[in-house]
């Protein structure tokens, strides 16, 4: 089914990163989906501000997602949770016992998938403050219309959002095929639809994970080649 702005269905929005957009923190990054932009900026590991914060095994990770204006309300909070199951999933917490890693999402420009933006500018501050990770978790968000017959959107936009009666931003481990996080709102769905869901985000965050490193890479040949 073509889409307003002429994608198909299971056809992502062009992304573009930019790593470290911010010199004072430890890691930063900012990502795109189309019109929808996320700044993230990493700052640790570090000794917490107060003892009842530090675990004598593992870091303690913060996630802090401020709105593009206005002060932090549910739907921030919700995402501050599916982006915490996300790292938490990602990051070798038990390589920085006693120590505190914040991590700080500011939304830029919100034109839908917002979720998923934040979750994949969040992962690539990680690494670019060095954080070590033991796996790679990307982010997509999918919309379904359930009527006349069932339609999913793969990263909609904020007027798709508002004509699909679910909405679904998850987190995939593409190497192991797994889950890592999911947050969803709107109609329930059945099992055959979640099915769907799931296979067309484990696809997405696959291609999405390839152009990452294809990213990367071309930055670290950009450091390393010499100067003329």
């Amino acid at each position: 089914m073509a889409r307003r702005d002429g994608r198909s269905a299971n056809q992502l929005r062009p992304p573009q990163v930019e790593l470290r957009p911010l010199q004072r923190a430890d890691g930063s990054a900012r990502f795109r989906f189309g019109d929808c932009t996320v700044l993230a900026a990493v700052y640790g590991p570090k000794e917490p501000r107060t003892r009842h914060r530090e675990l004598c095994d593992r870091c303690t990770l913060d996630v802090v997602v401020r709105p593009r204006v206005g002060i932090p309300g549910p739907q921030e909070r919700q995402m501050e949770a599916l982006l915490a199951r996300q790292l938490e999933y990602v990051v070798l917490a038990t390589e920085y016992p006693r120590t505190q890693i914040s991590v700080i999402v500011q939304m830029s420009c919100c034109d839908g998938s917002t979720a998923a933006v934040a979750g994949n500018a969040a992962h690539l501050a990680l690494l670019d403050a060095g954080v070590a990770m033991k796996a790679t978790a990307m982010c997509v968000a999918l919309g379904v219309k359930l009527s006349p017959e069932p339609v999913i959107w793969l990263d909609p936009t904020e007027l798709e959002e508002a004509q699909c009666d679910a909405l679904i931003s998850l987190s995939m481990d593409g190497s192991r095929n797994q889950l890592v996080s999911h947050i969803s709102s709107g109609a329930p769905l059945d099992a055959t639809i979640w099915s769907s869901c799931i296979e067309a985000a484990d696809k997405s965050c696959k291609v999405l994970e390839a152009f990452m490193r294809m990213s990367l890479q071309k930055r670290l040949e950009g450091f390393l080649k010499p100067n003329a």
